[in-house]
């Protein structure tokens, strides 16, 4: 037999080869899986406003209420988790709608903030998660038996002293109030020339405010000794009975007094000073407290 031709040697060969690495097996190729997609994105809630019924809050009056308008695209706003926190008073209910009071003894006149905190619980995954949001409310507190009576005790205590200026003394009475703080600037003025006060005692009796709010009059048991330090007066009530008004001379008036007030910018001020004595006031009361005939 002869050679076989080359061509047909390297074609055998070929298909041996080919058919070897069918029966051995050729290495395959897993194809490579994508990633997962990300969970998707959860907005925190949206806290739109808080607002309170009543722009000025009275200690131991009626709560305020306070409401938040609450937004979530992915949760319903009943659903989410509401946290209330002030520095001061308690919060009624729950939700986005609560009442709130001051405490007692909170310091007035003064702002408090009232703070909401939502938070929003889902699931990410295989995994809780939550957002929160926070937002505040400051709102205005008054105790204003208590801020009328403790003004006007200040007021009569600093012109109970001799040593206080005139112009303290009226530095708590509004400039709006008719020239009444020039005419209270003048009595005491007056009254510090002419007059040494010794002793005194006050005691706070009674007040009322009026429906609106924003005025009210305010009653104090007074009694004043003093003493006269010139010979040379100028109280009109010593002018018009020098007797009453001897250098050296020492008298006493009581009585109440009565003082009228205004509220403007958050709190209570002084509008005007009375007197009214127990009885028929005397020539030294006159003088000594400035009343006009």
């Amino acid at each position: 037999m002869g050679t076989p031709p080359l061509r047909s040697w390297v074609i055998g060969g070929l298909a041996a080869c080919a058919a070897a690495l069918i029966a051995c097996g050729a290495p395959s190729r897993t194809p490579t899986q994508p990633p997962p997609p990300p969970p998707p994105v959860n907005t925190p809630p949206q806290i739109r406003s808080i607002t309170a019924s009543d722009t000025r809050i009275e200690v131991g009056g009626p709560p305020v209420t306070v409401t938040a308008v609450v937004e979530d695209q992915e949760t319903a706003p009943a659903n989410l988790t509401y946290t209330w926190s002030a520095e001061t008073g308690t919060f009624a209910g729950a939700g986005a709608v609560v009442t709130w009071s001051p405490s007692a003894d909170a310091k007035t006149p003064g702002d408090f903030v009232l703070t909401l905190t939502i938070v929003e619980r889902y699931i990410s995954g295989s995994t809780t998660a939550e957002n929160t949001a926070t937002s505040t409310l400051t709102v205005h507190v008054n105790n204003s038996p208590k801020e009328l009576a403790d003004l006007s005790l200040r007021f009569l205590g600093d012109f109970a002293d001799s040593r206080v200026s005139p112009d303290k003394c009226v530095s708590e009475f509004s400039d709006t109030c008719r020239g009444d703080k020039a005419d209270e600037l003048d009595d005491i003025t007056k009254n510090r020339h002419d007059f040494l006060q010794l002793r005194s005692t006050l005691r706070h009796t009674g007040l009322s405010i009026a429906l609106d709010r924003r005025t009210a009059t305010v009653h104090t048991f007074c009694s004043f000794t003093a003493r006269v330090i010139t010979t040379n007066p100028i109280s009109q009530g010593c002018l018009d009975n020098p007797g009453s008004c001897k250098f050296g001379s020492e008298s006493t008036g009581e009585g109440d007094c009565w003082t009228t007030n205004v509220y403007e910018n958050g709190r209570w001020w002084l509008c005007a000073s009375h007197y009214t004595p127990k009885g028929v006031a005397t020539a030294f009361e006159r003088a000594f407290f400035g009343i006009r005939r």
